[in-house]
């Protein structure tokens, strides 16, 4: 991975805090950091590879979906949060916001790929079966295209979304953020059975959203629109009343509640049933 030189003390007071309490943290005076926040801090110090191990570990108890709900909207979220206050040094945010990126594409990886298994068992007994390759998930008619609504957190976790529906059975495609709302509303053309879901991270993500989905709103009368404010905790019918004069069809404040929508109102082509995530949407 590319290293930014850290020239300067970080800005950041939580990056602070997480370097001075750290030999408390590991003699034991202080709570161990939810994952999250462990995540966070390590990308702070510019420690990607201590970053990486924390989700990794998070990823062998947990589902990959719970993983980008739990742990990587948290730390998008705390970045955003810093940054707004001014607490952020650009350099810091551009590595770990690449460090992100590069820990989605790896995770998506190891969720898709069989782990290889020995021809022969330890012991020199018979050669152990091949395992068979999973079965391509059957996908539904109609896409779902992601849209950020802001910036760059909004981007990733549009790409996050877009895996967890294919993984699901639900075929997508994530966009790059565009400054312009305008040029971005112009590129896109939705197919009659495309949904549009606009990806925001919390906590600054409502007036973009708000616009992006008016522009589309006026431009494409029949395509269902869906909100993705991740990790957002308030009032979701408050919220909703932000957006008129017309709302959109639904507001989403997780990928489990956005990836159960989708597959549940999913137009299923013929002969395709479309599978559920089971035990991983809570």
């Amino acid at each position: 991975m590319r290293r930014i030189p850290a020239t300067a003390p970080h800005k950041t007071a939580y990056g602070t805090l997480c370097r001075k309490d750290r030999c408390g943290i590991l003699l034991g005076d202080q709570p161990v950091l939810a994952a999250e926040a462990q995540v966070y801090q390590r990308l702070l110090a510019m420690d990607d590879h201590e970053a990486r191990a924390v989700a990794d570990d998070y990823l062998s108890e947990n589902s990959l979906l719970q993983l980008y709900d739990s742990v990587i909207i948290p730390a998008l979220t705390m970045a955003g949060q810093d940054r707004h206050k001014g607490a952020l040094d650009p350099a810091l945010e551009e590595f770990f916001l690449l460090s992100i990126k590069e820990m989605i594409a790896e995770f998506s990886e190891k969720t898709t790929t069989s782990e290889p298994v020995n021809s022969e068992a330890a012991s020199g007994g018979e050669a152990e079966p091949e395992p068979k390759p999973k079965p391509e998930p059957a996908m539904a008619a109609g896409r779902v295209l992601c849209l950020p609504a802001s910036d760059e957190a909004d981007e990733i976790a549009a790409a996050m979304l877009a895996q967890l529906l294919e993984q699901a059975g639900r075929a997508a495609l994530s966009l790059p953020f565009d400054p312009s709302l305008q040029h971005l509303v112009a590129i896109v053309e939705p197919a009659p059975k495309d949904m549009f879901c606009i990806s925001a991270v919390s906590p600054f993500a409502f007036a973009r959203a708000r616009t992006l989905c008016q522009l589309l709103q006026a431009r494409f009368l029949r395509t269902k629109i869906v909100i993705g404010v991740w990790g957002f905790a308030g009032d979701t019918e408050r919220a909703l009343q932000r957006f008129q004069p017309k709302r959109p069809d639904r507001l989403a404040t997780s990928f489990a509640n956005a990836v159960t929508y989708f597959v549940d109102s999913a137009p299923v082509a013929k002969g395709s049933p479309v599978p559920v995530l089971s035990g991983q949407l809570t």
